[in-house]
């Protein structure tokens, strides 16, 4: 089966949840037998985090093809966008003529039995790719996009930036729900998400295909007289700046009171050696990992302090899958099928988040229970060959019209 997939980002490095998720699915897709093509886009936030790869062909796609485009924000075209266009922002920045005629380039020349599109911003070329192919066209849903702006919206304490994030939400909305009944089917990454798309898909296709790991095991821990935090998330993400912020200004003090040598450790895309980082006690920049698994591993305990999400919380199984203890608001463990105090700890405010990591690195006992039921649910739910044979078998049926 020939599948041609596309991407608002590059495959490599894998140093963010949205490139793990997509580089996971689509070596997945080979190992179960596909032959596929991915067109990427590389935009100036890869660049300037140092991801300029355009020569790096991952080994597990046929052909791998990428195109710079320009997706910045720019403050007056925003406006002019908000005031006259009924287009969220958000998507229209990713329209590109230079992708767009790659495509088009890549559709006439080869034949493909389905096209996979890796996020919402493929809506905007939908109707170009049906112009010239009759192959089925997915939509895999990395999130739910309105719900995560109207979160934001709500966490915003700034009027004009609260404003903008509900209309921004209500535009998506419209654009997500028109996706879900253009496209051939929706596949997202978690149940709650795929509920939604179900309720308004009409009599299109909805698969659930959650985002795997390629192995699960409980990791050696670090020294135990030097007691660890982390947190890992791509930092030009509002919603994780938003969390990290909260997170040292509302959680850590608490934490360093209680345990003076206790370190958090902060690492991610966009965080470059030296940058600034909230003001706090013992706290330092790991900058962009090579190995975000080595990272996880090298701490007690890991974070997840979302207040603004949808899809699943690709880092919060990287760290199961080392046996590395989560602690993680009830947003961030939203399409988990966790349980509190089982698989990780789910607190909603500093004091239940502030009493959980203390446990938790005072407890060694309790970290290797948590941690060796996150290995086991890992294992059973969330192994990725499984998931993308599934999927496979979904797409040949899509294929053939079943």
């Amino acid at each position: 089966m020939k599948v041609l997939v596309l991407t608002p980002r590059p495959l490599w490095p894998v140093h963010d949840g949205a490139t793990v998720a997509s580089a996971r699915c689509i070596s997945g897709l080979t190992a179960a037998g596909a032959d596929v093509t991915v067109l990427s886009m590389i935009t100036e936030k890869h660049l300037d985090s140092g991801m300029a790869v355009s020569g790096v062909k991952p080994e597990y796609v046929n052909d791998y093809l990428t195109v710079r485009a320009d997706t910045k924000i720019r403050l007056l075209p925003m406006i002019l966008n908000l005031l006259f266009s009924g287009e969220p922002y958000d998507l229209t920045r990713f329209r590109s003529a230079e992708y767009s005629e790659m495509l088009r380039t890549l559709l006439t020349g080869k034949h493909f039995d389905l096209i996979h599109c890796e996020g919402l911003p493929f809506a905007l070329y939908l109707d170009e790719i049906r112009s010239i192919t009759t192959a089925p066209v997915v939509l895999r849903a990395h999130n739910l996009e309105h719900r995560i702006r109207a979160m934001m919206s709500v966490n915003d304490s700034n009027l004009f930036r609260k404003y903008y994030l509900s209309v921004l939400s209500r535009r998506l909305l419209e654009l997500e729900t028109e996706a879900a009944r253009q496209f051939d089917a929706v596949v997202p990454i978690s149940e709650t998400d795929a509920s939604w798309f179900r309720s308004i898909a009409g009599d299109k296709l909805v698969f659930l295909s959650e985002t795997g790991a390629d192995e699960a095991l409980m990791l050696p821990e670090p020294p135990p007289e030097n007691p660890k935090v982390g947190f890992i998330g791509a930092m030009n993400w509002q919603p994780n700046t938003d969390g990290l912020k909260w997170f040292i200004s509302e959680v850590w003090p608490e934490v360093t009171l209680k345990i003076p040598a206790a370190t958090l450790h902060v690492a991610g895309r966009g965080l470059r050696q030296g940058a600034t980082l909230p003001s706090g006690l013992n706290i330092f920049n790991e900058g962009e990992p090579d190995d975000a698994r080595k990272f996880m591993a090298a701490n007690h305990v890991m974070i997840a302090p979302l207040f603004a999400g949808s899809g699943i919380r690709i880092k919060i199984i990287e760290a199961m899958s080392t046996g590395r203890p989560v602690v993680a608001t009830p947003v961030a463990v939203a399409g988990l099928p966790v349980e509190n105090g089982r698989e990780l700890m789910v607190a909603s405010n500093p004091a239940s988040f502030s009493t959980a990591i203390i446990r938790l690195l005072e407890e060694p006992e309790l970290r290797t229970l948590t941690g060796r039921a996150a290995v086991s649910l890992v294992k059973e739910r969330y192994h990725n060959s499984t998931i993308t044979a599934r999927l496979i078998e979904f797409y040949k049926k899509l294929k053939h019209g079943s």
